[in-house]
């Protein structure tokens, strides 16, 4: 299921995410996707959404395919290619593995949300941790896509596979290997508590790892003074020349964390994953509620946040790929926001309903 009309019509009513859902436009144009998933990040009447999609299926906003099929997934974003496809994951056979905890009030709205629409209107991204993927679909993707959608320097194409032999390769590919989710992860909270069966099958993009891109999600913390940021905890700090030198220290282990008020930059090395670090140990010795901690992944804005606003802000390590399929195959999952991963699907590309 997805936007009908040309590239240039797909493209204005998707939306590209960035690492980040506070970024989201307040004004939306009429038919753009976004108007179907306000209610899971602004709070607001999921019954809404439910309204707005039936709408569009019936003036032909939306349509669905002839016939069931698996769909493989192009984007090409600044000369980097990511080819992946996009299946139905049973959640209660436990192939698809979450590597970090959620933030439970984040879960619950994607649970309203899909419950209420009967319907997952942005698939959770996963990848493989033995046999890739990507292989068995070259001889789709010889043919033009079904479906274009352009923006700047991304292009994201999908092909509908209902090709038996393609669809068995892949099936079997994906039959016994564990799944990592890299996207998605209070998408999966919600729809593993789905009422009905329908809703506990998951709209899922599966990549392989090479083609994948992770980084850190850093932290911003409101009326905290620097000074006071470490006292009490028994790790020396050092001190940095600046936000570039932050970065340049950050980038040598996934165990560092920087604390910066924008205009001093003090340097610790935490001896384990920085988030895990962040959030048993520095969380809690603060007193720290979580209204009082926000999300940036941008490095520098995370800086600049903190001169701006007062406050001091973590500058994170970033998260080995290794570290992530570890909590992932382990069940010992690693914080809520410890990481952001690039390609994202385009939303609206592809959703799937079931009402």
């Amino acid at each position: 299921m997805g936007f009908r009309g040309g590239s240039a019509v797909v493209s204005t009513r998707t939306y590209v995410p960035s690492a980040s859902w506070s970024r989201v436009p307040r004004d939306l144009p009429e038919h753009h996707v976004l108007r179907l998933l306000e209610p899971a990040f602004r709070n607001d009447d999921p019954h809404q959404a439910t309204r707005v999609a039936h709408a569009w299926m019936g003036d032909g906003t939306l349509g669905t395919d002839a016939e069931p099929a698996f769909y493989a997934y192009r984007t090409v974003e600044s000369g980097h290619e990511a080819l992946g496809v996009v299946v139905l994951v049973d959640l209660e056979a436990g192939n698809l593995r979450p590597h970090e905890d959620v933030i439970a009030a984040y879960a619950i709205r994607q649970a309203r949300l899909a419950e209420a629409t009967r319907a997952q209107w942005e698939p959770i991204t996963a990848y493989t941790t033995r046999e890739p993927v990507g292989p068995l679909l070259a001889s789709t993707t010889v043919r033009p896509a079904d479906h274009v959608a352009e923006d700047l320097d991304r292009t994201d194409e999908i092909w509908a596979i209902t090709d038996p032999e393609t669809i068995h390769a892949v099936s079997e590919r994906l039959a016994d290997q564990p799944l990592v989710i890299a996207d998605g992860h209070h998408r999966y909270a919600a729809w593993r508590t789905a009422p009905e069966r329908e809703g506990r099958l998951a709209l899922t993009l599966v990549l392989d790892q090479p083609v994948l891109t992770v980084g850190p999600i850093h932290r911003v913390v409101a009326r905290l003074n620097l000074d006071e940021a470490l006292l009490g905890l028994p790790l020396p700090a050092l001190e940095l020349a600046d936000v570039d030198a932050a970065a340049d220290f950050v980038a040598v282990s996934e165990t560092r964390c920087v604390l910066t008020d924008g205009r001093r930059f003090l340097g610790v090395d935490a001896y384990e994953c920085a988030s895990c670090w962040v959030e048993d140990v520095f969380t809690p010795h603060h007193g720290l509620e979580s209204d009082a901690v926000s999300y940036e992944p941008d490095l520098h804005a995370a800086a600049r946040i903190a001169k701006e606003e007062g406050g001091v802000s973590l500058l994170m390590a970033t998260p080995s790929l290794e570290t992530v399929t570890r909590a992932a195959t382990s069940g010992r999952l690693l914080p809520h926001k410890s990481s952001w991963f690039r390609p994202k699907p385009r939303v609206g590309m592809i959703m799937r309903r079931w009402g």
